[in-house]
């Protein structure tokens, strides 16, 4: 089709490219809410969760006054893809409180009684062939926000 005013095939060519950058957008998970992963309270510590300089997850932390819950959600190419993803729990004075791991599209979240307690937790990815990939205990020794 041929155009002869120029404002038109402008139009028409930032139309185009619209059109065939619509159907693609990344893939990228929402902004840390603790609502929309499930939990409450405030947000109180982030990382990521790397291996081989690609980030597969990252695990958020909420404090509500009496629990945390801790939600790792995938990142990148993993987000929306059903693979296995977990996190645990421990605390100081219970120990080991338990865990969320399954295969999920976006995230995995455990809550758990934090209150008049210090916490650790842990963050697993496995890759689309099974293999664990990431195992991120944080804080690497100990406990740390303590409640």
């Amino acid at each position: 089709m041929k155009f002869r005013n120029r404002t038109v095939r402008n139009i028409t060519s930032i139309a185009a490219i619209l059109a065939g950058t619509a159907g693609f957008s990344l893939a990228t998970a929402p902004a840390a809410s603790a609502a929309t992963y499930g939990c409450n309270g405030s947000q109180i510590d982030s990382w990521n969760n790397t291996y081989n300089g690609t980030t597969y997850a990252t695990t958020y932390l909420f404090w509500d006054g009496t629990y945390n819950c801790v939600a790792a959600v995938k990142r990148g190419s993993y987000y929306g893809v059903k693979s296995r993803i977990a996190v645990q729990a421990w605390t100081n004075t219970d120990g080991y409180v338990g865990e969320d791991d399954g295969s999920y599209l976006y995230y995995a979240n455990y809550k758990f009684n934090g209150k008049n307690r210090c916490i650790a937790v842990e963050t697993d990815v496995w890759n689309l062939n099974g293999n664990n990939i990431i195992q991120d205990h944080v804080p690497s020794s100990g406990y740390f926000h303590c409640g």
